[in-house]
């Protein structure tokens, strides 16, 4: 088992400093290196599924991290490493990123090759750009 130094003391990994720097706000919170591994694919996952878009790994990292520090209490670790799996194949699985083409009004879908090999992939209409909104189907 590596150590990993932070400013929050060390995280107990097996991923290099760059990869720990990024699941650093887990550490601070919950001493089990089951959750930290758990955690550290969660935010591979971010990593991969939000490959642009550094604000959504950002976000998706800090609440996870909090959600977690808030439950600790309540939450045995059996759970949150459930918790955490569930979240990671969530975000691996079941999101698919877009873009706004405004050239044609519409949005292009990235899929990865692992979403098309794992099922049916149902998209929903994105929401209107200028209102946010997303249409009836």
């Amino acid at each position: 088992q590596a150590h990993v130094a932070t400013p929050d003391g060390p995280l107990p990994t097996r991923c290099c400093p760059r990869a720990a720097a990024r699941c650093r706000p887990m550490a601070a919170a919950i001493r089990s290196l089951r959750v930290a591994r758990a955690y550290r694919d969660l935010c591979r996952a971010a990593a991969e599924t939000f490959a642009a878009d550094r604000t959504a790994q950002r976000t998706l990292r800090s609440q996870t991290a909090s959600e977690l520090r808030r439950h600790r209490a309540t939450m045995s670790e059996e759970q949150m490493v459930q918790d955490l799996r569930t979240g990671t194949d969530f975000v691996r699985y079941e999101i698919v990123q877009a873009s706004y083409q405004p050239e044609t009004d519409r949005y292009k879908a990235h899929l990865r090759q692992d979403l098309i090999q794992k099922g049916t992939i149902d998209l929903q209409p994105p929401p209107d750009p200028v209102t946010g909104k997303v249409p009836d189907m």
